[in-house]
């Protein structure tokens, strides 16, 4: 992107330097927050993979403690497929718009070799209720509202390892809004947050430390991963993204008494994974979470010094 992106607009606040989840503007007394994602199918449901691919987009903006407020669909589509699939990729979508409260105000569709749906998002925060990823301090907790896992048991459904009835939990919480977890950390005041997606655990996590100027100690025996997906890794079933992840991070990430084979499912990239929050009340930020039916595993603390030590 060097080159690409204009070094300061007037009135820009957020630009290529940072590390933000969504960009943002001044606006009305806080900032518009816009963001935009899109994928190819991970489950075979069509409306599962619209509610999936809409929950993911909507993160960014949660993530930055906003309110989503409008959406775009964005899709691709063959037409060699019967248009009835569409409809429900874009029902499934229809009802995680709905149930964030934001408004759909249309989109744009082109024709595609293979099926690809997610959306625009626009939100907003109030200038001081702002999160960024950003502002981790050592003694910090690090909390994680959903498992780990997902990129490696869709991997094994496509390559016929794994029926999808058997990842049903997994796919359920891809489905689910970050909303109550946006909820929380508003209500905590956490110090930073990010929502955990294609860079994995530690791609994100070191996303956040390295914008803090910190490092961070993480408990492998802490960290919720999806049961099956552990021994799918150790044969050799995960994604090529996991193993981008790792090799682009080896020189971050040191292992104390945790296997190669343990840490896989930390680099594993994520469709709409949880939050990572990182916030020095550690039990008010577990109960915020926990009394809005969210999980909030403590997977570890911020340090002083650079890069993440993962301990058993």
């Amino acid at each position: 992107m060097k080159g690409l992106a204009p070094a300061s607009l007037d009135g820009f606040v957020s630009g290529m330097d940072t590390r933000d989840d969504a960009g943002y503007v001044p606006f009305g007394g806080g900032l518009l927050l816009q963001s935009a994602d899109f994928f190819t199918p991970i489950v075979d449901d069509p409306y599962r993979f619209g509610q999936i691919a809409a929950a993911n987009a909507f993160s960014d903006i949660y993530a930055m403690g906003g309110e989503p407020l409008t959406a775009l669909n964005l899709v691709g589509f063959p037409c060699s497929l019967d248009l009835g699939v569409l409809r429900e990729i874009l029902a499934g979508g229809q009802s995680k718009i709905e149930e964030s409260g934001a408004k759909l105000c249309g989109g744009h569709s082109v024709q595609d070799d293979e099926p690809k749906y997610g959306l625009s998002v626009t939100g907003f925060v109030e200038e001081d209720r702002v999160v960024r990823n950003a502002g981790a301090e050592p003694g910090d907790a690090l909390l994680l509202t959903k498992p780990l896992g997902l990129g490696i048991l869709t991997t094994a459904l496509k390559q016929d390892r794994l029926p999808e009835n058997e990842i049903e939990d997994a796919v359920d919480a891809a489905a689910v809004l970050n909303k109550a977890a946006r909820d929380a950390l508003r209500e905590v005041n956490v110090s930073a947050a990010t929502d955990v997606t294609g860079y994995g655990f530690l791609g994100h996590l070191s996303e956040m430390l390295t914008a803090s100027g910190v490092g961070a100690v993480i408990r492998r025996s802490s960290v919720p991963v999806w049961e099956k997906a552990v021994p799918l890794a150790a044969g050799g079933c995960y994604p090529g993204g996991l193993e981008s992840n790792r090799r682009y991070l080896e020189n971050r990430v040191t292992a104390d008494g945790v296997s190669q084979e343990d840490l896989l499912p930390l680099y594993d990239p994520q469709t709409s994974g949880g939050l990572l929050l990182a916030g020095n009340r550690r039990g008010n930020l577990v109960r915020a979470l926990e009394e809005r039916g969210t999980l909030a595993a403590v997977v570890g603390e911020v340090v002083e010094g650079t890069g993440i030590r993962v301990t058993r």
